[in-house]
């Protein structure tokens, strides 16, 4: 965990630097922001049963980067930008003889956003995370894929309030192929 806090430091660096030579109006190309939301976790739990837990208290924080805006076509707006996010949910109960989970983890995402009007845009994200998470008192750790869709309405040039499915893919020993489910709804700050 402490080598990408590091890799997050050093990244968000790099792009501050790019940022003063590129000419994004009046803000800056950093964005960060957070959410708070409900996570559902399931898994095989072997013998055909499946695990299924969800809390009621998640949250996540992100930065990110946003590259010069493209257009793909007359009339659109396409931005693309690379973002960190950290993650953590609220204790899960799972079936009876599993106990409880609880995940927390960090990952990376390239992410578009097509802007829909002066005020509103959807955007996509995939990217790989690395998850940790107890297990019935147990520790594990993995390092899968995720994947999002999200909207996000601007309230102002600088803030803007975020609405967000995240879909991350795990797997923890005995619980192999572990799906998390995230909504999420939040705000970002543009600097």
């Amino acid at each position: 965990m402490q080598k990408l806090a590091l890799l997050a430091v050093l990244l968000l660096t790099v792009f501050s630097g790019a940022a003063s030579a590129a000419s994004y109006g009046d803000t800056s190309p950093i964005y960060a922001g957070g959410g708070a939301g409900r996570m559902q976790l399931s898994a095989p739990c072997g013998g055909g049963d499946g695990c299924k837990g969800q809390d009621n208290g998640s949250g996540k924080l992100f930065a990110g980067f946003n590259f010069a805006p493209f257009s793909a076509w007359q009339g659109s707006e396409l931005t693309s930008s690379v973002e960190l996010v950290g993650y953590r949910s609220g204790k899960m109960n799972l079936a009876r003889e599993r106990g409880a989970a609880s995940l927390r983890g960090a990952g990376l995402s390239y992410r578009i956003s097509s802007r829909e009007t002066d005020v509103l845009s959807v955007h996509a994200r995939a990217g790989l995370t690395r998850l940790s998470g107890k297990f019935d008192g147990e520790s594990r750790a993995s390092t899968g894929l995720t994947g999002g869709l999200g909207i996000a309405y601007a309230l102002d040039k600088h803030l803007s309030l975020t609405a967000d499915y995240d879909v991350l893919r795990a797997g923890f020993g005995a619980l192999a192929r572990t799906h998390v489910h995230w909504m999420t709804l939040g705000a970002a700050w543009k600097f």
